[in-house]
């Protein structure tokens, strides 16, 4: 088997960052009060924050499942549950290796292509981008002096999250209205400066018109909508109950706060480290401590805890469906 140089520098590069962002988030805490903090959670919410991280694949598989109908209608909503599963199970072990193994999970049970099915993981991954990005706009602007002292960096971010939300949603729908003729002007744009750079982009977006296939229609839009308010609720619901868990409510800490922290939390997730490790725990744990005044074990715990229900839950979901799609494909290789 090649050696693939390529994916061997981006896994040390993900593993550097994991433990570069573990020290910079550990390194100021006695490990002996983490744990004893960690010990004092309820596990009652626990528990509950178990139940509401699985209840979020639902949303995230009927969002993909309308995506799929033009390329895969026949794939069951079951089946996408299980693929989105793996996925994040995937995710856990190596960044971004489970979006493919979704791709190929989703493969078994339709006739099309990879690059079809792959094409609205792409268009997924814009649409929670552009979520993201609102929200992370959002919560900036309402608490730009707060979080400026906190993280400086991020006020600059903040104008660029907005005006990247709004490009992508501009983009998002003269693609989905006027697909060919969108190509044609941005290949036509952008050629001017870079007749390559030109290519590649349309190359791109070729693949996003084809991922937008089913949304053309209210029922495609609205879908899409319902669909992302109800995912990003569920994870902004089960970071509450986590506060709950750690008594947080005695810090006056409420569901806008949960909002809060999630979104600031979700930059860790997109830095590609395995499951968000070290980036997740680092981001958490300084928008406690930092915006909240929440002593820096009780937060650290916290997003220790959280990382671990996440980390392991999925892993737990969908690892043996995992195993089986690459002992499947190791299988099917040989033979």
């Amino acid at each position: 088997m090649p050696i693939n140089i390529k994916s061997i520098l981006k896994l040390l590069l993900s593993l550097t960052l994991t433990v570069v962002f573990l020290w910079a988030a550990f390194r100021n805490v006695e490990l002996t009060l983490l744990w004893n903090t960690m010990k004092q959670a309820d596990l009652f919410w626990l528990l509950a924050c178990v139940f509401l991280f699985l209840l979020a694949v639902l949303p995230r598989a009927w969002r993909w499942q309308i995506l799929l109908k033009p390329v895969a209608p026949n794939v069951s909503l079951w089946r996408i549950c299980i693929a989105t599963l793996i996925a994040y199970a995937g995710n856990n072990v190596f960044p971004r290796a489970g979006e493919i193994a979704r791709v190929m999970e989703v493969k078994r049970e339709s006739d099309s292509s990879l690059s079809a099915i792959l094409a609205t993981v792409l268009v997924e991954r814009l649409i929670d981008l552009i979520a993201l990005l609102t929200l992370f706009g959002a919560v900036l602007f309402t608490l730009r002096q707060e979080i400026g002292r906190v993280f400086p960096w991020m006020e600059g971010l903040a104008l660029f999250a907005f005006g990247a939300s709004m490009v992508l949603l501009v983009l998002f729908g003269l693609l989905s209205a006027y697909g060919d003729r969108t190509l044609a002007t941005v290949e036509k744009m952008v050629g001017k400066l870079s007749q390559k750079l030109a290519e590649k982009l349309v190359e791109i977006l070729k693949a996003l018109f084809q991922g937008l296939g089913s949304v053309r229609g209210t029922s495609g839009y609205s879908g899409i909508l319902l669909s992302s308010i109800v995912l990003n609720f569920i994870y902004v619901l089960a970071t509450y109950v986590i506060f709950l868990s750690f008594n947080f409510s005695t810090h006056q800490l409420g569901f806008q706060d949960a909002l809060v922290v999630m979104v600031v939390s979700t930059i860790g997730i997109i830095i590609p480290t395995p499951g968000g490790t070290g980036t997740y725990h680092y981001f958490c744990s300084q928008a406690l401590h930092r915006l909240y005044e929440i002593p820096l074990a009780e937060a650290l715990a916290f997003a220790t805890v959280v990382h671990g229900i996440v980390f392991i839950t999925y892993l737990i979901a969908g690892g043996p469906g995992l195993l089986r799609l690459l002992f499947r494909q190791k299988l099917t290789t040989r033979i």
